[in-house]
């Protein structure tokens, strides 16, 4: 009996956990000079991680540096600054990994998430 009490205070936990992800912001600003033609195909916005906001982290920032291949696919993505440190840098690199931009607009770029817990 006392492991399905506790096994239910956890699913709620999860769930109410989980609810307050999806009640977060997650923004994201691009860094440097960005044409306006290279438009993105899919480049979705990281997930607001659950264990920070278990850890009681409400806010949040990475700015990741990242290539651009000729195809549109992104390679090379790299941590430049984050605060507080590995907190959301692998919810916001696993991210820009899955974006796929426009073919033909190769390069270096940079991103700046912020993350802020409602």
């Amino acid at each position: 009996m006392k492991k399905l009490a506790a096994a239910l205070i956890g699913m709620s936990i999860a769930a109410t956990t989980a609810a307050q992800a999806e009640e977060s912001a997650v923004t994201a600003t691009a860094l440097g000079a960005v044409s306006g033609s290279a438009l993105q195909e899919s480049r979705p916005l990281p997930g607001y991680p659950v264990s920070a906001l278990k850890d009681q982290q409400r806010y949040g920032r990475v700015v990741l540096g990242y290539d651009v291949a000729q195809d549109g696919t992104v390679t090379n993505v790299q941590v430049l600054s984050a605060y507080p440190v590995q907190v959301f840098t692998r919810a916001a690199t696993r991210a820009v990994e899955n974006w796929r931009l426009a073919p033909g607009y190769a390069g270096t770029r940079q991103v700046e998430f912020t993350f802020q817990a409602e």
